[in-house]
């Protein structure tokens, strides 16, 4: 059984990481993204001065509470929204870098999560992610390697019987690449592809433009405009890159997600594919990206290796 103690944030924080009174409706689930122990993560919390705050953080020993279940924290990122002021906060440690104790502590973070399920006679579409109230991609070693529907699957065996069951193996979700670009013939966004359904692009059209986006996790990428320079990288579709009309020549492209990602550009000029690549730096002219400066892409090819 998990032991959870309490080591609460004192009267004299309160204005600075509870202030507000609190009718939990939900649980948010994050990862700490460092490799502390819960107690150390804990006592962080409360002898700091910043206004970032959770209820729980939980290691593979032991859940540790530092701020009542009747006060509000600030851990959500949405300011005044529902996850900070309905949000019971569990913060999973050692999801840096993961390995046994983190699998550990995601199953007794499951099991803590279970506890409060029933005690507020609660099902588990009251687990909710960090990620879905704010920007942050959290808990990220969850969605990136556990899979967050193999965690629910955990939180409802443990309230069906309770036990401390082994962590199962975790069959990983499959990660996709949803990608797009814009033709300069047509001055316009093609369709959008998914992994190597097919290629984005249309042969003997220049493509200016890239917008990509990931099924899970984040996907940072730049493009080289012909006969100019690197374009500043940009993240998932919160913008483009490349520059209308501006035909592109180089590709670069990388994840957080642990998962190696693969990608190829056809040449108009010569219409051949060239072969996939791994890297992401513009001085590797082998695998730091796509292309040959100089000669104009017309077709790119995106997929996530899931092994």
């Amino acid at each position: 059984m998990l032991k959870i103690r309490k080591d609460i944030c004192p009267a004299g924080k309160r204005a600075i990481k509870c202030p507000y009174k609190m009718t939990p409706t939900r649980l948010v689930i994050h990862n700490t993204a460092n490799d502390a122990s819960a107690k150390n993560e804990i006592a962080y919390m409360k002898n700091n001065n910043k206004e970032v705050s959770f209820h729980f953080a939980v290691d593979d020993t032991e859940a540790v509470q530092g701020i009542e279940l009747d006060r509000n924290a600030w851990h959500a990122g949405d300011g005044s929204g529902r996850g900070n002021r309905e949000g019971i906060a569990i913060e999973i440690c050692y999801s840096k870098s993961g390995g046994k104790r983190w699998l550990k502590a995601v199953e007794n973070a499951a099991e803590l999560a279970a506890k409060l399920l029933k005690d507020y006679g609660w099902g588990t579409d009251r687990v909710t992610k960090h990620e879905d109230y704010s920007a942050k991609h959290c808990p990220h070693r969850i969605l990136d390697e556990y899979g967050w529907n193999n965690f629910l699957k955990l939180i409802e065996s443990k309230m069906s019987d309770g036990s401390a069951a082994m962590v199962p193996t975790p069959t990983p979700e499959k990660i996709s690449v949803i990608y797009q670009v814009w033709e300069d013939a047509g001055n316009r966004w093609l369709p959008e592809v998914t992994d190597l359904t097919d290629y984005a692009g249309l042969y003997g059209k220049d493509v200016c433009c890239v917008y990509a986006r990931l099924t899970s996790g984040n996907i940072y990428y730049k493009v080289h405009y012909k006969g100019g320079k690197w374009l500043p990288e940009v993240k998932n579709r919160e913008d483009y890159a490349g520059l209308y009309n501006k035909p592109i020549d180089g590709l670069m492209m990388r994840t957080d997600t642990g998962k190696t990602i693969k990608y190829a550009v056809h040449l108009r000029r010569s219409n051949r594919w060239l072969p996939f690549v791994t890297g992401y730096n513009e001085n590797d002219f082998n695998n730091g990206y796509a292309g040959i400066l100089g000669q104009e892409i017309d077709g790119i090819k995106i997929y996530i290796e899931q092994g």
